[in-house]
């Protein structure tokens, strides 16, 4: 399977490495739209193997738990066992015993018959071959009369004696069986658990070679990925102009113009650090359209451990804005947007301490404060959003009274001399 799967990434990337200008850019696209039909059909498969790998791993956890049950109660059995190991010894012991006395009384009898036929008495011969049992014998009227008492109680207490090892007899294959049984239960369910538990960790342990397997997969394709979008990148780099595309760059969140945090100097808000802000903060609630600028060729749209989920557009000419904190990607490297189109979804993903959107301008690579960039440096007059405005009253009312403030002071200096015209548009 490895092998096979190697072999066809192999042929996927020798078939897209060479970056030949010539290449058609749909070709690009519909070989990232096979590659991306892969990694979430991998993904999924991941994902389903994870799953099912949590659930065996609860049955594993819950086997342990009936294993540990089980031991217990064996552990239990055991020390009944040894009781009955113990009970049974001692039932042999008194077997024993009342077997040597009844052998001994019977010896002591069977000598006192002997005596009594040598000494010509033969009457308790006679009734001893006539009598059924021991108690008829004892019973009987001649034996009695013929019989010492002497005699007569020690053939009772043969009987009992015989009567005593027959019940103890019995008690003991009892007690015998009755641990035999337990053995034998407690043997059999805890081999049924081990041996489940050892097929469940069988299947887990493919599982988890099926998963290692999936996740190599799912890496070479997104290595396959990567290199499809760098040359689409390449490519559209090479088709677009080298100069800059031209035009004041459009306010990047409809509708939203405060400015929460400007371009310069501050102290970071969750590392405590004083730096360079490097773009602008506009407050726009989670989910609102960040747009792109500028038309251009999107070269980033990654998650960035401070930035979040950000998106990268080159426009040309040494300009590239930068779109970051977004809670949803709406384009991906490669792709070619237009102005005002959407990119990112709004969102605090990243450094954040809520949702914003940050925006960045750099030119050859380097930061540079977006203002001068922007409407020839001026928020957009919030009545051009008046609709918008009435959603969200507190953000747009206050960067009216300041965007009227700023269109007066220019006026102004308008007519003033032209010198301070610039310098205010430039601020």
């Amino acid at each position: 399977m490895r092998k096979i799967l190697c072999i066809i990434l192999t042929c996927l990337i020798c078939s897209i490495t060479p970056i030949v200008l010539a290449v058609d850019a749909t070709q690009l696209q519909d070989k990232q739209k096979e590659v991306q039909e892969q990694i979430n059909k991998t993904n999924n498969e991941l994902s389903d193997l994870k799953m099912d790998i949590t659930e065996n791993l609860e049955q594993v956890q819950k086997l342990d738990e009936k294993i540990a049950t089980a031991e217990a109660e064996l552990e239990e059995t055991t020390e009944k066992v040894e009781i009955l190991q113990t009970t049974i010894k001692q039932l042999e012991e008194q077997q024993k015993t009342e077997q040597e006395k009844y052998d001994t009384q019977k010896e002591v009898f069977e000598q006192r018959v002997v005596a009594l036929y040598e000494a010509g008495d033969t009457q308790y011969i006679d009734i001893i071959l006539k009598a059924k049992s021991i108690t008829d014998f004892i019973s009987s009227y001649y034996v009695l009369s013929e019989i010492a008492d002497y005699d007569s109680e020690m053939l009772q207490e043969i009987g009992e004696r015989k009567h005593n090892i027959e019940n103890t007899k019995e008690k003991l294959e009892k007690e015998k069986l009755e641990v035999a049984t337990i053995i034998e239960r407690q043997t059999r369910t805890s081999k049924v658990l081990q041996s489940t538990k050892a097929l469940r960790e069988s299947y887990i342990s493919k599982l988890s070679d099926q998963e290692k397997e999936t996740q190599e997969k799912l890496e070479e394709y997104n290595k396959v990925l990567e290199e499809v979008n760098k040359q689409l990148v390449e490519l559209a780099k090479n088709e677009i102009d080298t100069a800059y595309i031209g035009g004041e760059l459009a306010w990047p969140v409809p509708g939203y113009t405060k400015i929460s945090s400007p371009y310069g100097m501050r102290t970071h808000p969750i590392t405590k650090v004083y730096k360079l802000h490097t773009g602008v903060d506009i407050s726009a609630p989670m989910g609102a359209n960040f747009v792109a600028a500028n038309d251009g060729i999107v070269i980033k749209a990654e998650y960035n451990i401070a930035y979040g989920k950000m998106v990268v557009i080159d426009h040309g000419g040494g300009i590239s804005t930068l779109y970051a904190h977004g809670s949803e990607f709406l384009v991906k490297a490669g792709d070619t947007v237009k102005r005002n189109q959407a990119v990112l979804k709004v969102g605090s993903t990243g450094y954040s301490t809520g949702a914003h959107a940050h925006f960045e301008v750099r030119k050859n690579g380097k930061v540079t404060s977006p203002m001068p960039y922007i409407t020839n440096g001026i928020v957009p007059n919030s009545e051009e959003d008046k609709a918008q405005s009435e959603q969200d009253s507190t953000i747009n009312t206050t960067n009216t009274s300041n965007t009227v403030e700023a269109t007066n002071t220019t006026a102004e200096n308008k007519t003033e001399n032209s010198e301070t015209k610039q310098q205010t548009t430039t601020q």
